[in-house]
């Protein structure tokens, strides 16, 4: 399932990524990347939209054209290499629901950094997931590195995200819940955005957790709850939630109107029921 959907046109394009980022807004973390985004995204598409008229050359000096920087070898090799990686940690990540995780609780009571912590160390290779590690060794000095990746950690809530403040961007969230059963339901998402549209791509995960056991097991059952709504629309959005127990979803169909939908998904103890979000 894809993040951003291929198959629309460019003003749809950007009213998906200006959804996105509204109902993120209240993350403080967030808010810077919102700039970074949309203009990482917006001036390709300007510029694209504009070229065959620059292409014939206006002959005036502020040609946008000049801006561009072509021909540059080692850059399209670095940025190859690392499409190639994150191709390879993404095919992983798409074999979870084959592989059970151990967790191990440093304290009496399990929390998000255990459940961060199994999941993370499983899908290393995952940048996003790398940084999470560095982060939960040593918070107070966590280094986010030259891609500026920040944790958004609460942890009172059940709720972790390490993102890559950039133009195209790379995350993993989990937070969780407690089930009636005396279990936990931990969800994972992860999102991975490149320059191409076709390559951003965005996964949801949920785990069954037995304290008994102290395994984190894959949760078939909820996971076919949400795949079965989202075969209702062309793509889906699920935020997993920083405060309360619901998540808040959003749908995009490729019908007759193009619409954009919204719905809780509402927990009720042991999965959810989706239900149209107020507007």
């Amino acid at each position: 399932m894809q993040l951003i959907p291929s198959k629309i046109g460019t003003m749809q394009k950007m009213c998906y990524i200006c959804n996105h980022f509204y109902y993120t807004k209240n993350q403080k973390a967030m808010k810077k990347t919102t700039y970074i985004w949309a203009m990482g995204l917006a001036l390709p598409l300007l510029l694209g939209s504009c070229n065959s008229k620059n292409a014939a050359g206006n002959g005036g000096e502020e040609d946008s054209t000049a801006v561009v920087v072509v021909g540059d070898t080692e850059t399209d090799e670095e940025f190859s290499a690392e499409q190639q990686l994150l191709e390879k940690s993404w095919k992983h990540l798409g074999e979870w629901a084959s592989q059970p995780l151990t967790v191990k609780a440093k304290g009496e009571k399990v929390n998000i950094h255990d459940f961060a912590q199994a999941f993370c160390q499983e899908y290393s290779s995952f940048e996003p997931c790398a940084k999470m590690l560095s982060y939960l060794k040593d918070p107070e000095n966590f280094d986010g590195g030259e891609k500026n990746f920040y944790v958004h950690d609460v942890q009172k809530n059940g709720y972790i995200q390490c993102n890559w403040e950039w133009e195209f961007s790379n995350a993993v969230t989990l937070c969780y819940w407690n089930r009636k059963n005396g279990h936990q339901l931990v969800g994972v998402t992860a999102e991975r955005g490149f320059e191409n549209d076709d390559d951003s791509k965005y996964q949801y995960m949920f785990y069954d957790y037995d304290k008994a056991t102290g395994m984190m097991t894959p949760d078939k059952e909820v996971v076919k709850v949400f795949d079965d709504f989202a075969a209702q629309y062309s793509s889906m959005y699920a935020y997993l939630p920083q405060e309360g127990k619901d998540c808040y979803v959003c749908t995009w169909s490729n019908d007759d109107d193009d619409s954009f939908k919204d719905y809780h998904a509402v927990w009720n103890g042991m999965s959810f029921t989706f239900s149209p979000a107020e507007e």
